[in-house]
């Protein structure tokens, strides 16, 4: 077995998660103060650091609803397990990893999101007005949830996939990347995100579900590589 459950650090991961979601929504509860755009006039760039300069400030809402393929296909990527033979008698424990990969990556990026309060980037442009006050959405910039989201279902994949022998581990490891690559890239298109935004949702989402996978795997097998 690749994997294996322990029902008291089961309930502990999972209520882990519950906890954060719990301390998100009560720093979002005591976020009551009006919060307007950081600058006026027109943007001229040396407000936001050079790494972010890169991205952009227009609010591009088609690829903004592409970006919605990566936030929810990547996490069903592991459902898909549940159509192959092989992996069908495990899909129980797949589903508590995917259980416990998903709430955690919800449950941080929310909490990071209501305690950072980064304006998004199209709040940046010049047609955007100085006096009109940001909601909690337009604060949501740091860190990506979708890439976050996204990231976390395409590793999980990935490493189920490896962790079952199965010939098209690499094909899984190729798509992770792209799900989650072309996510982050169409977020910050999109003008939602600044590139350390995307940068620190892929980041985010790989450390959960790398964490949650290796958490699950029998000791002896933690330092071993897969045999293909």
């Amino acid at each position: 077995m690749p994997f294996q459950l322990h029902p008291p650090r089961e309930y502990a991961l999972i209520s882990t998660g519950l906890v954060l979601i719990a301390a998100a929504l009560w720093v979002d509860y005591r976020d009551v103060e009006p919060v307007y755009s950081p600058y006026s006039g027109e943007y001229q760039g040396h407000e936001i650091n050079p790494i972010d300069r890169l991205g952009y400030t227009v609010r591009d809402d088609r690829a903004g609803n592409l970006a919605d393929v990566g936030l929810f296909g990547g996490p069903v990527l592991p459902i898909l397990l549940s159509f192959d033979q092989r992996t069908r008698p495990h899909y129980p424990l797949i589903l508590v990893l995917w259980l416990q990969t998903m709430l955690l990556t919800f449950a941080l990026t929310s909490l990071i999101k209501n305690t950072a309060n980064r304006p998004r980037p199209y709040i940046y442009n010049a047609n955007w007005h100085p006096e009109r006050l940001l909601s909690r959405k337009d604060r949501a910039a740091f860190l990506s949830g979708h890439a976050a989201n996204a990231t976390a279902g395409g590793v999980l994949f990935a490493a189920l996939l490896e962790a079952y022998d199965r010939p098209l581990a690499t094909y899984g490891r190729l798509i992770a990347v792209a799900v989650a690559g072309f996510t982050a890239f169409l977020r910050v298109k999109a003008g939602r995100h600044w590139v350390t935004d995307a940068t620190a949702g892929i980041l985010l989402g790989g450390a959960v579900a790398g964490a949650v996978i290796r958490l699950h795997r029998p000791s002896h097998l933690v330092n071993e590589p897969t045999v293909p």
